[in-house]
């Protein structure tokens, strides 16, 4: 036998184990293949059942968002959907009050919402705040208008009609979004100061300029805050500043135009550099040099160290939109058939320490009122 033979049979008969054990490992029972994302935290988890995407306006250590999480946990739980059993809940921060506040980074966060709405498919959206709503839940349903993936939102000052071509109405928003307004207990609030401070007369209201306080103001004045004769103090004024130098100059400047101070936002006010002033720096610095009562409308305000607070309760708010959710998720029904409302679901707190040094005393029966009172201002210099 030649040398050439023996070499096409050694030939001839590698291929044939070669084919052989190709058809064993492709012919063969493939393993089950689970279905894998990446989460926010670089982690990679199995996705069990209905996947929930959370797009938060602002940072992860931001009260509102924490609270809200926690009630639609328990709404959703109300309606047979418990976490990682029957649901993945993923969460993404704009991280837009503090760090990316200039309009081209928010509309790259907004970007990077929308990519991860496009990879991750959840099943339904929950947008927290105005700018999730207008810049992630609007443009994505403009962008894909035969998507039909429900958007639920809270935490909402301004108006969700003025996106007429994906909200119809509030009553019937007949597309894909709905959700709680936010609308600042402003009777609740001033009804509270009157009881404490039966003499004062008037209030004044102080924002930031942000895109959030834009909504909100503007509501506030259709909605005729300033000249509404039921209201229990009437608002002197809505001053509204950019920078914490004229924050400071308003406030020195009120100190005998006004009976009360009322906080609405000042999370967002700059300081020489252009920066964002740390909010605790406002406070201190206010708590410093006013010497009127303060009421805010935001319920961690008491907690930063201001006197008094009325405002949405976003743990009941969540429970809400929680329930609401499920209802969705169920089948039992359609996002754009459920009326975008206000709950108002309002809760009281207060500061004591606060109190106990502008030399007022809370009569216990209001201070009974509160689901949260605080003893102490942190970082505040006396």
């Amino acid at each position: 036998m030649n040398k050439k033979f023996i070499l096409i049979a050694i030939t001839i008969l590698v291929t044939v184990v070669i084919i052989s054990a190709a058809v064993i490992l492709f012919s063969g029972p493939k393993p089950a293949v689970r279905i894998e994302t990446p989460s926010t935290d670089g982690q990679t988890n199995v996705v069990p059942g209905k996947k929930i995407l959370a797009i938060h306006s602002y940072h992860k250590d931001w009260g509102w968002n924490i609270d809200t999480e926690k009630g639609i946990i328990e709404g959703l739980a109300a309606r047979g959907y418990e976490k990682d059993d029957d649901y993945e809940l993923r969460s993404f921060y704009m991280d837009t009050k503090i760090t990316y506040i200039l309009p081209g980074q928010i509309q790259a966060r907004a970007d990077q919402a929308i990519k991860l709405i496009e990879d991750y498919r959840p099943d339904i959206v929950f947008v927290n705040d105005d700018i999730a709503l207008v810049n992630v839940a609007v443009t994505y349903s403009v962008k894909y208008p035969d998507d039909n993936l429900p958007f639920i939102f809270s935490g909402v000052n301004g108006d969700p009609t003025e996106f007429a071509s994906v909200i119809d109405s509030l009553q019937k928003p007949g597309h894909n979004i709905t959700g709680a307004l936010e609308r600042f207990p402003f009777f609740q609030g001033f009804s509270l100061m009157k009881r404490i401070f039966p003499s004062a007369k008037t209030v004044v209201l102080f924002a930031d300029s942000s895109e959030s306080s834009n909504a909100l103001i503007k509501v506030m004045k259709a909605d005729g805050v300033e000249t509404d004769p039921t209201l229990p103090l009437k608002v002197s004024a809505i001053v509204q500043v950019d920078t914490f130098a004229d924050w400071q100059k308003k406030i020195t400047e009120y100190q005998t135009k006004a009976d009360i101070i009322g906080t609405l936002t000042y999370h967002q006010l700059k300081g020489d550099n252009g920066k964002i002033v740390d909010a605790s720096e406002v406070v201190t610095w206010t708590i410093n040099h006013n010497k009127l009562p303060e009421i805010g409308f935001l319920l961690f305000h008491a907690e930063d160290g201001f006197m008094s607070a009325a405002g949405v309760s976003p743990y009941k708010t969540g429970r809400y939109i929680g329930e609401q959710m499920g209802d969705v998720l169920s089948g039992s029904k359609n996002a754009g058939d459920m009326p975008i409302t206000d709950p108002k679901l309002v809760d009281v707190a207060f500061n004591t320490r606060r109190a106990e040094l502008l030399g007022v005393k809370i009569p216990i029966d209001i201070l009974g009122l509160a689901s949260q009172v605080y003893t102490e201002i942190k970082e505040v210099r006396f």
